[in-house]
């Protein structure tokens, strides 16, 4: 086989990855990708002086090949018998060496590869790998490509493989495995807005190349491209070609904050698990709280997806057994968002030199756990001095939080806001939620029940330092009209409350400390793939900038309800993102689980229509985005044949879309009913400033 010279733009792309901790992302258009993977882990491998990088592969059904070592070892031996060996040795058809399965042999059995159907991928949560492949581009939903890139390390590569296709447009109309969910008997064919996006974004990722089976670069990611050009000298390399990496500023801080922390008791060995320097702050900060004792103290933590939250509050778990605590209630909306807590409870607790069996014990859920369940831990009960326990509780039984000292609450967001009032009682309270990220993004309701604690915390704080200062002043026995010492009582307490309010306007002051995590914990800040991942899904939409009202309130009644062009609004166009984004936003601050799948079935699903409520001003404003007011999302459903209908439901089988008319039919034996046509409404999103003004009775009128 006739060998090649490797573009050196892909070389650059995986070094300049590895000098800024950044991921990059291949994408190989062809049939023989998978061949060319061994040659770019080789290359990964060679860039940095690291243990060789660990490998996710995640595929749909079919590999195209064995994994297993037996059956490829039996293959070979049938192969040499049959005289089709490709091993040089059997001297047949075949004998002479083809480095391609060669190559590959040794990549399956030198390194370490974690193989994952699609449907399995909720088990790679919170793992880190240096390469991810993502075959079967017809079976990846958004959810998946969220969850699955979120695991690459700084300096790996995520590797798409795609089918061969003549002209790049033919991706545009690919048919997914989810677009089988999504057609009915009375709705148009499904047009894949959402594959011709993806592929213009690409485009514009910094940290993306596009490339044929053989390495070719093809002509799409002209910004990464450009970008490649400048940087390829501006590498420097050590003596056997590795990529020279230097350690940041950051990085030097956190070394000297553990080596000073290092003889602290409890505090220096947890400290030392931190991975940034934003975490060890975090995780002073709880364990601070810990040690004061006091009584109605929350720290409240928020951060983005990968920033190490859930690691920060087990291993402040952790340190509170040392504190003495004796009684820990854990919660959060399902036992499987605590994996990673108490995870890094255990790491916490070795860490502080327990030992399992003989100073703790693990309890695990006890329920069968299927394909979709989560085998985690639900208690960890120490016994070294005395009786300790962290167990995690249901969030809606609260009566069982009665006895807590402290209680760590996760994906608060997720949890209706009375409940997460009940939980806080007289008692210290951690509390962490997700502001963006796949699983759900509760940005509105988090900042929505911090800004009412800050202002509970507040308030009850001024009116005790009102209160404090008024009392302080007695005026004389006797004259008391004269000396007007009601006055001064209430100067001196509004001097004391004016002062109160301000010192609680510092970031931890008071009872509630509140700390925000922006580093990343497994790649560099400002990653480009992230950056890149974000805009496609829409996942930090819903910031200040985007959800700002430009045209203030008008009277709902003076509104008017468009209907949203899909093909314009998924076009990619700059005009489009914004306007895509800003609707995103809205979904984001109403609802608690978007999804990113949402954001497919929103451009993909022939049934949907989307309609959005503008102020009056909308068509005469023609130099900026109309303020978007209210959002409505909607299903045409219906007019399916009395035909289909007595036929699925002898079978006992309904298809996918057309809720209520498969709902009702199944329910009261009706196949008339399904013939009829009517509209779903799937969402109701309004602007979180102007809810409960009558727009989204509004947009339901019109």
């Amino acid at each position: 086989m006739v060998r090649k010279k490797l573009d050196e733009r892909v070389r650059t792309l995986i070094e300049r990855g590895v000098v800024n901790k950044q991921r990059s992302i291949l994408v190989l258009v062809g049939d023989h990708g998978k061949d060319q993977v061994p040659n770019i882990f080789q290359l990964l491998t060679k860039t940095s002086v690291r243990a060789r990088p660990k490998v996710l592969w995640c595929y749909k059904k079919e590999l195209g090949f064995s994994t297993h070592k037996m059956k490829r070892m039996k293959k070979l031996k049938r192969d040499k018998s049959r005289g089709l060996s490709k091993s040089g040795s059997g001297g047949g058809v075949g004998a002479k060496n083809d480095p391609n399965v060669d190559n590959f042999e040794l990549f399956l059995t030198q390194t370490d590869i974690n193989w994952c159907y699609y449907r399995d991928t909720h088990r790679v949560l919170g793992s880190t790998v240096g390469m991810l492949i993502l075959q079967d581009f017809e079976a990846i939903t958004p959810n998946l490509m969220a969850r699955t890139i979120e695991t690459v390390e700084g300096g790996g590569l995520v590797i798409f493989l795609m089918r061969s296709v003549k002209s790049l447009k033919q991706l545009y109309t690919m048919s997914m495995d989810v677009h089988s969910r999504y057609r009915t008997e009375s709705a148009g064919d499904v047009v894949p807005r959402f594959n011709e996006r993806f592929i213009l974004s690409l485009g514009k990722c910094a940290n993306c190349l596009v490339c044929d089976d053989e390495l070719n670069v093809l002509p799409i990611s002209k910004y990464a491209l450009t970008k490649l050009n400048e940087d390829e000298h501006s590498i420097s390399k050590g003596d056997a070609g590795e990529v020279v990496t230097y350690k940041s500023t950051e990085e030097e801080e956190l070394e000297q904050l553990k080596e000073t922390l290092r003889d602290t008791p409890n505090v220096g060995v947890i400290v030392e698990l931190a991975k940034t320097m934003d975490q060890a702050r975090a995780v002073l900060t709880f364990l601070d709280a810990c040690s004061e004792k006091t009584c109605k103290s929350t720290v409240a933590l928020t951060a983005g997806r990968g920033r190490g939250k859930s690691a920060a509050i087990g291993l402040c778990l952790a340190g509170a057994l040392s504190f003495g605590y004796s009684t820990i209630n854990v919660t959060a909306p399902e036992p499987e968002n605590l994996v990673a807590v108490f995870d890094f409870v255990i790491r916490g607790l070795k860490a502080l030199k327990y030992q399992e069996h003989l100073d703790y014990t693990i309890t695990y859920n006890s329920q069968k756990t299927g394909r979709e369940q989560i085998k985690c831990i639900i208690g960890v009960e120490v016994h070294k001095s005395h009786r300790q326990s962290i167990t995690y509780i249901k969030p809606d039984e609260t009566d069982k939080f009665a006895a807590a000292e402290l209680v760590a609450i996760d994906e608060a967001a997720a949890i209706p806001l009375p409940t997460v009032r009940a939980l806080m009682g007289d008692r210290l309270t951690f509390m962490s939620s997700t502001v963006n990220g796949y699983e759900g993004t509760g940005r509105a309701l988090s900042l929505k029940l911090i800004k009412e604690l800050r202002d509970l915390k507040g308030r009850s704080g001024v009116i005790n330092a009102a209160d404090a200062a008024a009392n302080a002043i007695t005026g004389p026995r006797q004259k008391k009209g004269e000396a007007k010492v009601h006055e001064e009582r209430w100067a001196a307490a509004a001097t004391a409350a004016a002062e109160a309010s301000n010192r609680s306007d510092g970031m931890n002051a008071g009872p509630l400390r509140e700390i925000e995590l922006s580093t990343p914990i497994r790649y560099a800040v400002n990653d480009p793939v992230e950056a890149w991942l974000n805009k496609l899904l829409c996942l930090d939409c819903g910031d200040a900038a985007n959800m700002k009202l430009f045209g203030g309130a008008p009277a709902p009644s003076d509104c008017e309800l468009y209907h949203v062009d899909r093909d314009a609004l998924f076009s990619y166009h700059k005009l489009s993102e914004s306007f895509l984004q800003k609707m995103m936003g809205l979904y984001s601050s109403a609802h608690y689980k978007n999804t990113p799948n949402d954001l497919q079935m929103l451009s993909d699903a022939p049934a949907h229509a989307v309609f959005v409520l503008l102020s009056p001003s909308a068509e005469q404003d023609s130099n900026s985005l109309p303020d978007i007011l209210a959002v409505v999302q909607v299903a045409l459903e219906g007019k399916i044949s009395k035909k289909a209908v007595d036929a699925q439901l002898s079978r006992g089988h309904r298809s996918a879309g057309d809720l209520i008319p498969w709902t009702i039919s199944q329910q009261f034996g009706d196949s008339n009913f399904a013939q009829l046509s009517g509209a779903r409404i799937v969402r109701v999103a309004v602007h979180p400033s102007v809810q409960g003004m009558g727009y989204g009775s509004r947009a339901i009128e019109l």
